[in-house]
């Protein structure tokens, strides 16, 4: 392992100052492959999260106000709308926290409506 510090002072023939040492650090990630590996892979991570927020932006008019739903899915949004937490929800519903962060993440509650979904007892045979 190089000691670039102890380099450094060798070429200037004296002790380097902070910002001397600061670029040469540069200098070094600049050059460094495993180092410029991970620059890139951090510019892909926020470029899709970047993405996925344009996407969100573009498609709000898409989103509708009322969904079909289960009888749980309607049961949480309700509590949505009457403030409730995510912890008081799971109390009630005797579910688990993650099952409760899910739905509302899946469904994108609270919403104006969630209506039932039809049985199939009741749909018509065209």
């Amino acid at each position: 392992m190089i000691n670039y510090k102890i380099s450094l002072a060798k070429e200037l023939g004296r002790v380097p100052n902070e910002y001397e040492i600061g670029q040469k650090m540069r200098e070094v990630v600049s050059t460094h492959p495993k180092l410029k590996r991970k620059e890139k892979e951090n510019k892909i991570l926020n470029s899709s999260l970047a993405v996925q927020r344009n996407k969100d932006e573009a498609n709000k008019h898409r989103r509708q106000d009322s969904i079909q739903g289960t009888p749980r899915i309607r049961m949480i949004n309700k509590m949505l709308k009457y403030n409730l937490t995510q912890y008081q929800i799971a109390d009630v519903l005797e579910l688990q926290l993650s099952t409760i962060q899910k739905d509302i993440l899946k469904h994108r509650l609270p919403r104006k409506q969630v209506v039932p979904i039809p049985n199939k007892n009741d749909r018509r045979q065209i």
